[in-house]
C-alpha cells in the first residue's frame, strides 16, 4: 500500500506530518461497514481496494507515519500493510472531534515511545470520502510551509463550512481542543468558528464527497463508471 513517494516528501522545513484516518462510524446509514466498500478501481497490485485501505494509502504517500483510529482494530489489521499503526478508539460513538483529540494524544504517546520524531501537523482523513486525490493533498501540503503562526489548522471550505475531516490541524490546536471538549462543544464547526484557520485552495467538489447511505454510494459507483466507460 505504501505509495511510491519517500516518506521524507512528508517533512517541509520542520513541518513533520502525520495522519490520522477515523474509522469509527457505526455506519448506520449504510447498512454494512463503510471502510469495508470495495472500490471499482484497482490498487497499485491490481486488487481491488476497499475504502478504508484506499484512504490509507493515499495518507501514506503524504504522511511519515499513519495511523487509524476504530473501536475495531482487530477487524481491519489483517486488511492493512504492516506500516499502517491501529489504535484503539477508546470513546467509540463520541464523535470525530473527540476522536481527533484522542488521536492526538495517543500518536504523541507512540512517537515518544518509539523515540520517533513528534508531529508538528496531523492529516485527518475520514474513511469514507472514495475520491481523495494524492496531488491535490501534496500540494495543500506545499502550503503548509507558509502558514500563519497562530493558525491551528489549514482546512478546505464549502460555502460558509470547513470540511474538518479532510485537512491539516497543527499540534498547537490541542489546547484549544482539549476545552472546547470540556465545554461539552462536540461540533467541528462550533469548535473552528472560534480559532485561527487558513482556507486550503479550491479542491475538485467530488473529492470532498463522502458516502453516508447506499444511495450516496451509487451516485459515486455511477459517477465512476459515466468517467470511465
Amino acid at each position: 500500500m505504501n505509495g511510491d513517494c519517500d516518506v521524507n516528501q512528508s517533512v517541509h522545513d520542520g513541518h513533520r506530518t502525520a495522519a490520522l484516518v477515523l474509522a469509527g462510524g457505526r455506519s448506520s446509514r449504510m447498512g454494512q461497514d463503510k471502510a469495508l466498500l470495495t472500490l471499482p478501481m484497482a490498487g497499485q497490485t491490481g486488487e481491488a481496494l476497499t475504502l478504508l485501505q484506499q484512504t490509507c494509502s493515499v495518507a501514506e504517500r503524504c504522511a511519515a507515519h499513519t495511523y487509524v483510529l476504530t473501536p475495531w482494530p482487530a477487524k481491519y489489521a489483517s486488511r492493512l500493510t504492516s506500516t499502517v499503526i491501529l489504535l484503539k478508539e477508546e470513546a467509540a460513538g463520541a464523535g470525530p472531534l473527540v476522536a481527533l483529540a484522542q488521536g492526538w494524544s495517543m500518536i504523541l504517546a507512540q512517537s515518544q515511545r518509539r523515540d520517533q520524531e513528534i508531529p508538528d501537523w496531523l492529516l485527518l482523513l475520514a474513511c469514507d470520502m472514495p475520491a481523495l486525490d494524492t496531488t491535490t493533498i501534496q500540494q495543500w501540503q506545499e502550503q503548509l510551509k507558509t502558514i500563519d503562526e497562530n493558525a491551528i489548522a489549514t482546512l478546505p471550505k464549502a460555502g460558509d463550512r470547513w470540511e474538518p475531516l479532510c485537512g491539516f490541524y497543527h499540534r498547537r490546536c490541542i489546547p484549544s481542543l482539549n476545552k472546547a471538549l470540556a465545554d461539552n462543544i462536540r461540533s467541528f464547526q462550533r469548535w473552528l468558528a472560534t480559532e485561527t484557520i487558513v482556507p486550503l485552495s479550491s479542491a475538485d467538489s467530488n473529492m470532498l464527497r463522502n458516502c453516508n447511505t447506499p444511495v450516496q454510494w451509487q451516485q459515486f459507483l455511477d459517477f465512476i463508471n459515466a468517467r470511465n466507460p
